[in-house]
C-alpha cells in the first residue's frame, strides 16, 4: 500500500482510520473448520486499511488477495458469480454472496486445482454504513434440502479452509469446503450466521426445505444457490452422508 493514499483519502475521514492506515501491517491466519470442532481456532486474516470511500471487491479480487490465481481467473471470466442473488440484511449487517465455484466448474482451468473442493466468496458490511474494523465471529456453511442442518454442514462435510479480510470497512470471506456440486439434485443453500457452533438457528422442515429460526435476533441469512442438476453425483453424496451419520 502506498503511503500517499492516506493524503488522497476523503477529507472528513475519521483520523483514527488515517492513523491505522499509516501503521498498516498485514497479518494472516487461517481457520480450519475441523479445528473449531476441537475447540482450537486458527484463522487466515488479511487486514487492509479502512477509508471513508468504499470500493467493493469482486469474487475474483478476493481470490487474488490470497494468491488463488486459478480461482480468480474463473471468477474473472464470469463463472460462478452470484450477482443475481439479492443481498440480505440481518442483525445490522448486509450480507452478499459474490461467487460460488465447484470442482466441476474449475475443470480445465488448471491441473493443480483440487476438484474435490468448492469455494464460496461472501461480503459483509454494516447496515448503518460505518466501517467494520474488527473481524466478526461468523460461520459460512452450505446446507442442503433433505438433510438436517445440525448434522450436515461445513463443519461435518470435511476439512477445509476459511480466509477473511477487511478492506475499506467491508469484511470478505472465502471458504473452501467439499464439492457441493454432488448435491445438485437437492436445493443448495448457503447460510451465513454469527458464531461458530453448528447451525441450530436453521431447521429442516417436513417438506425437506431448510429455513431460519424466526425468533433468532442475531446475524442470520440463508441464500438459495442455483446449481445445474447435471452436476449431481448421488454416489459421492451418499458416501459423504454415510460418513457423517456413521453408516
Amino acid at each position: 500500500m502506498k503511503e500517499n493514499l492516506i493524503s488522497d483519502a476523503i477529507t472528513d475521514i475519521n483520523p483514527a482510520y488515517v492513523e491505522q492506515a499509516a501503521d498498516y501491517k498485514p497479518t494472516t491466519h487461517r481457520i480450519h473448520p475441523s479445528r473449531i470442532i476441537a475447540g482450537v481456532v486458527a484463522a487466515v486474516i488479511l487486514t487492509v486499511s479502512v477509508f471513508a470511500a468504499k470500493e467493493f471487491l469482486t469474487a475474483s479480487d478476493v481470490a487474488n488477495r490470497w494468491g488463488m490465481t486459478t480461482l480468480a481467473e474463473f471468477f474473472k471470466d464470469g463463472g460462478g458469480e452470484a450477482f443475481n442473488i439479492e443481498s440480505q440484511t440481518s442483525g445490522g449487517y448486509i450480507v452478499s454472496i459474490l461467487g460460488v465455484a465447484t470442482g466441476d466448474d474449475l475443470t480445465g482451468y488448471s491441473d493443480d486445482v483440487d476438484l474435490t473442493k468448492s469455494y464460496i466468496v461472501a461480503s459483509i458490511e454494516r447496515e448503518d454504513g460505518e466501517p467494520i474494523t474488527n473481524y466478526l465471529n461468523i460461520t459460512i456453511s452450505p446446507l442442503f434440502s433433505g438433510y438436517d442442518p445440525e448434522k450436515v454442514n461445513v463443519l461435518t462435510l470435511g476439512d477445509g479452509d476459511w480466509w477473511f479480510l477487511i478492506e475499506d470497512g467491508i469484511e470478505y470471506c472465502l471458504i473452501e469446503t467439499t464439492n457441493i456440486g454432488v448435491f445438485a439434485d437437492h436445493t443448495i443453500y448457503i447460510a451465513v450466521y454469527d458464531g461458530n457452533n453448528f447451525p441450530k438457528t436453521y431447521s429442516l422442515n417436513d417438506d425437506g426445505t431448510v429455513s431460519m429460526s424466526e425468533d433468532y435476533s442475531g446475524l442470520q441469512t440463508l441464500f438459495e444457490i442455483p446449481m445445474d442438476e447435471s452436476l449431481a453425483d448421488p454416489e459421492a453424496a451418499g458416501k459423504l452422508i454415510g460418513r457423517i451419520y456413521g453408516d
